[in-house]
């Protein structure tokens, strides 16, 4: 009869069991805390749900997790379900003072191959585990709940309600993994004819994102001149919250260098068909960026659910042609918008928004929607 492991590693983390059960429960974050394993959803979901499965692979092992029940804050059941190992293992959240002591236990666990087999027998198998968890996997969720970096990931409407332009960030890297879930979700959008016409520059090499930076500047330098000069903004200017608004965007085109992954957003006019002409002239404006702002849509609604931040910019259209010279863009690549992308140096919390009553309205303009 094939041997069964128990084995629990734990820590403490300075965060609340709803925080930590929170974090551990978005799958498709686990990249940003968990690096020295690969976790790949085998769903759609974002957050783990009972049934759900994702396979995780380390060296030269891999195995498919299947959950099997979640008690809210306090506990993940799981069942290693595939793969080089077997049998039931969990997550737990137990409060401690002023934080929660995250315990990751196997409940019975049968080696499932000649490998893993002979790395269970020998004691390498859990010393590595632990060694994983304490210099990984804990220290990443620590990372990330102790520096109050947000710990949702999951659900549509805190995604959507809590969504704002984000001009500070944290200096910390975008996992590789996490920046390829967030692009992804980008190329999920609708676009006319399904065209899909869309293509994306992640730059990450801090010499290109400075000269980026310097482009960018100088066309914001321009900008605030002819706004001030002109009172182009006199209709909004008096509004609460402006001046702390343009002295975030200042801040943005001063230190544009410092964010982490700065995206450009192409459209290919090859891909429009009838909706450009054969000059690569876009014909219908509308239909033409109608099929690429849902995929930055997609792109921004992503990171803010991965806990990221973005902002939708424009000003790098003033300068196109350098833009695309920067980053190797052909000439058929158009460029409408440049996506700073980071963690955010403060918590999202929920938006402020104009009341529905004043923007939306019933069968007719100014018809209330109760009294439709």
């Amino acid at each position: 009869m094939e041997t069964s492991y128990f084995h629990a590693d734990d820590a403490f983390v300075a965060a609340s069991p709803r925080r930590c059960f929170a974090l551990v429960r978005a799958i498709r974050r686990y990249a940003e805390w968990w690096r020295r394993v690969r976790c790949e959803p085998l769903g759609t979901e974002a957050v783990l749900e009972v049934g759900s499965r994702f396979r995780f692979s380390g060296g030269p092992v891999s195995w498919v997790i299947e959950v099997k029940d979640l008690r809210p804050h306090r506990r993940i059941d799981l069942e290693y379900a595939e793969g080089d190992m077997l049998g039931p293992v969990a997550w737990e959240f137990l409060p401690e003072g002023e934080g929660t002591r995250v315990r990751y236990v196997y409940r019975g666990v049968r080696p499932n191959s000649e490998y893993t087999r002979a790395s269970f027998e020998s004691g390498r198998s859990l010393r590595l585990h632990t060694e994983v968890m304490q210099s990984d996997a804990f220290l990443g969720l620590r990372r990330v709940l102790e520096s109050g970096l947000d710990a949702s990931g999951g659900d549509l409407f805190t995604t959507l309600l809590t969504q704002r332009a984000v001009r500070r960030f944290r200096p910390d890297p975008v996992p590789e993994a996490v920046l390829r879930e967030i692009l992804s979700a980008a190329t999920r959008a609708p676009s006319a004819r399904n065209a899909q016409p869309w293509v994306f520059v992640a730059v990450r090499e801090p010499e290109t994102r400075a000269r980026i930076a310097s482009l960018y500047g100088g066309l914001w330098d321009r900008a605030k001149q002819y706004t001030e000069a002109s009172g182009a903004d006199a209709d909004i200017a008096e509004r609460p919250g402006y001046g702390a608004m343009m002295q975030s965007v200042d801040h943005l085109a001063r230190h544009l260098a410092e964010v982490p992954v700065l995206v450009i957003a192409g459209l290919d006019v090859r891909a429009l068909g009838p909706l450009a002409d054969p000059e690569g002239r876009i014909r219908s404006d509308a239909a033409a960026y109608a099929s690429i702002y849902p995929a930055v849509q997609n792109l921004m609604l992503a990171a803010r659910g991965l806990g990221l931040g973005t902002t939708l910019t424009t000003l790098a259209l003033g300068a196109e042609d350098e833009l695309r010279a920067i980053v190797g863009l052909p000439a058929h690549v158009h460029v409408p918008a440049l996506i700073p992308l980071g963690y955010p140096k403060r918590p999202f919390q929920p938006s402020r928004r104009r009341p529905l009553a004043e923007v939306a309205f019933g069968e007719r303009w100014g018809a209330s929607l109760e009294d439709s």
